[in-house]
């Protein structure tokens, strides 16, 4: 399903695209959707797409030796993940699995790349997004590592 200006205009990660941006992020964009306990991508799968949770939520952790899974927390609406698949090498750190049913906008990660190169503009506030849910998510990694560690 096709990803529509309006529906990105609600979403808090695209709050300060131009119309413009937001026209290049829908024609790159589709919409995905998830059964309960359906598995996104694993830990160390390679990642084609940049998701942002649209309804429903998402449980995000690591994998240990001998098929041990760690829950490290919960991907609620507007957030983005798998933003592995903006860098090389596209790996993923972590696997992604639905708790509920669940729709997300899927954006093609090579195609965003090119579009980050062409405009600073847009790669600055893209960047920005993805800093912050990258120091986010290592924060809450550490804290839920503390207390699987009963620190």
């Amino acid at each position: 399903m096709k990803m529509e200006i309006e529906d990105l205009k609600k979403i808090k990660f695209f709050e300060k695209f131009t119309e413009q941006q937001l026209e290049t992020i829908a024609s790159i964009s589709s919409v995905k959707e998830f059964m309960v306990k359906e598995i996104i991508f694993e830990q160390y799968d390679e990642l084609a797409d940049v998701f942002i949770l649209l309804q429903g939520s998402m449980s995000l952790g690591i994998s240990l030796p001998k098929d041990k899974r760690i829950h490290l927390g919960t991907i609620e609406e507007g957030q983005l993940f798998s933003w592995s698949a903006i860098f090389p090498p596209y790996i993923s750190t972590a696997w992604v699995m639905a708790i509920t049913p669940a729709k997300v906008i899927a954006i093609d990660a090579r195609k965003l790349n090119a579009e980050i190169d062409k405009d600073c503009d847009f790669g600055f506030k893209t960047m920005s997004k993805i800093a912050q849910t990258i120091s986010h998510r290592l924060s809450d990694t550490r804290f839920q590592l503390m207390n699987q560690l009963n620190l």
